[in-house]
């Protein structure tokens, strides 16, 4: 009689337990790596809007114009609410994207049912600002931080800040990340400065790191931002 031959199917127990085994440690040994890598890719995008509304701040104001301490209306230039001051800048620089004023990456974006496509709303020669934008910045929190009164001269500044990562504080570090105003984006790892020249750098301690942050009158550097040369001593960052 002739042996009947089963053809295999299928794996064993412990070939399927050595397969996932495998795997894991794969994904033990890349995600790290993947994580770093992604982490790189939204602070590069970060970089680009904290640099767009560096950039358009300078093109709007070109050495004529700043940024007034006072109540916000629509085709003004005075403002103490970030709210105002991304309207100031969508109106006066063509600066309307919504989404440059949140980051994915930001745990305080993470309430924000809807992300705004634009800050304002023209309506003929006059404009409103965007409901969209406004729930959103009462939902979540923006990214950067920015201030009024802004000074004339800030325009060409090499180490006069324009706008910074949510939380700096007066020492020069950044706080831990979260979702409320005294919060930062990134944790004391650091944050980015946009200047008055348009450069931006990613500072980790502006104390530390002295010359490169920010630098007083008497040429000596400072931690705190707001003893900045050509920063008003009236200066205070607008509400969100």
């Amino acid at each position: 009689m002739t042996p009947q031959i089963r053809n295999r199917k299928g794996f064993t127990l412990i070939e399927l337990l050595t397969v996932i085994a495998i795997i894991g440690i794969l994904a033990a040994v890349l995600f790290p790596g993947v994580q770093g890598v992604m982490r790189s890719a939204k602070k590069n995008s970060a970089l680009n809007k904290v640099r767009s509304i560096g950039q358009g701040y300078m093109n709007w104001a070109q050495g004529t114009k700043n940024i007034a301490t006072g109540a916000f209306t629509p085709g003004q230039t005075r403002t103490t609410t970030l709210e105002g001051y991304a309207a100031i800048l969508a109106d006066g620089a063509s600066l309307d994207s919504g989404e440059l004023w949140f980051l994915d990456s930001d745990p305080a974006a993470d309430a924000i049912a809807q992300l705004p496509k634009n800050v304002i709303t023209r309506n003929g020669a006059t404009f409103t600002v965007n409901a969209l934008f406004t729930t959103a910045l009462s939902q979540g929190k923006s990214g950067w931080d920015v201030y009024t009164p802004t000074s004339r001269s800030v325009v060409g500044q090499v180490q006069v800040p324009l706008a910074w990562s949510r939380g700096l504080q007066a020492d020069g570090t950044w706080p831990q990340a979260g979702a409320t105003f005294a919060d930062s984006v990134w944790g004391p790892e650091g944050g980015h400065i946009c200047y008055g020249d348009g450069h931006v750098s990613w500072v980790s301690d502006t104390k530390a790191d002295g010359p490169n942050a920010f630098t007083q009158t008497n040429g000596q550097p400072t931690a705190n931002w707001l003893q900045s040369a050509s920063v008003p001593t009236t200066a205070a960052k607008c509400t969100q």
